[in-house]
């Protein structure tokens, strides 16, 4: 057996954590696209980083809206890649790009749900029982139903809804969930085969009519539960857990949701972090490979570290992401950086 001395050890570590250090940076590229003068900044809501690349990361282009205060008077910027031009007292329409045209990602996805389609009828033999119609098809019976929403693709139907007395989680595909509370939403996946419902609280609107508000532990009325629809619960997570977001990604089937400091990466804890994660602000491909905004610095989850990103894009190549971003350094000059998570 090989002994080593704790000193021995220490310095392995270092060397150890040095080379993981040096690996993250050779990651990494970077490249100059302008140099500020003195006490000049970036307009961020008029720049645009790669504007004619939409989502790729290649620097074949850029343009910076730069604001300067000389003597109480505000001036103006404009750099591209043909240089600067100014100073301009003002911003004017010509001098911008038409913005809104460049396509920007989001890392999290938005489900636009619709319920054009969908109707909820009555049982004509008996008052007390609903159906879900939708596509030539019927679901049910329901005591009531609560929430209905389908997919952006109008492939796939989701609700909350009350059978025998009981808060169930169903899909049009035959899942079905027992879930309990008050719903408060669902989200999909972008293909629409994934979705989580959220619920608060452990009474559904029937129970709540019937119960005896004297016996309610009104305690519990906050809490949150989450449930998967291919039938896990995570939760209830109390108020004083600050539950925070959910949202699935972008490009995939993983979902995330936050409690407190601590993410959870398709219902398993990644780790505790400094701050709140934003869902704008959180980019993952895997348990192992994430990066997020905090405070004044951008972070990856290998213990690299940036400048804080007043601009950003990214892009995926070979089911990887990679992140683009612009940061400016304390001697003025505006660089570009790109790497993968």
């Amino acid at each position: 057996m090989v002994r080593m001395c704790k000193k021995t050890i220490i310095s392995l570590v270092l060397v150890l954590g040095a080379a993981a250090s040096q690996a993250a940076l050779a990651q990494v590229s970077e490249k100059k696209l302008a140099t500020l003068g003195p006490n000049e900044y970036i307009v961020t809501a008029e720049s645009v980083l790669l504007g004619g690349s939409g989502a790729s990361c290649a620097v074949d282009d850029f343009f910076l809206v730069t604001q300067t205060n000389r003597s109480g008077k505000y001036q103006f910027f404009v750099y591209d890649k043909s240089g600067r031009r100014g100073p301009f007292d003002k911003m004017t329409a010509d001098m911008l790009r038409k913005i809104a045209a460049v396509e920007t990602l989001k890392p999290y996805y938005e489900a636009e749900f619709s319920n054009e389609g969908v109707e909820v009828n009555p049982d004509p033999n008996d008052r007390t029982k609903q159906y879900i119609e939708w596509n030539g098809k019927k679901f049910g019976p329901f005591q009531q139903v609560i929430g209905l929403y389908v997919t952006p693709d109008k492939a796939k139907l989701y609700a909350f809804a009350i059978k025998a007395g009981k808060l169930r989680f169903i899909a049009s595909d035959g899942r079905d969930v027992a879930a309990e509370g008050m719903p408060g939403g669902v989200i999909t996946s972008p293909d629409g085969t994934r979705a989580v419902g959220k619920c608060v609280g452990h009474i559904t609107p029937i129970e709540g009519m019937q119960l005896d508000m004297s016996k309610i532990d009104f305690s519990s009325m906050d809490d949150v539960t989450l449930y998967a629809i291919d039938g896990r619960k995570f939760g209830p997570f109390p108020k004083s857990a600050d539950f925070g977001d959910t949202w699935f990604m972008a490009d995939s089937g993983d979902w995330i949701f936050t409690v407190g400091r601590t993410v959870y990466f398709n219902g398993t804890a990644l780790k505790p972090f400094n701050e709140r994660v934003s869902k704008s602000t959180f980019w993952i491909d895997d348990a192992a490979h994430y990066a997020w905004i905090e405070s004044d610095k951008l972070l990856f989850s290998d213990g690299a570290s940036f400048p804080y990103p007043v601009m950003m894009k990214f892009e995926k190549k070979g089911g990887k992401t990679i992140l683009c971003w612009v940061s400016l350094k304390d001697n003025g000059d505006v660089v570009v950086y790109s790497r993968p998570l």
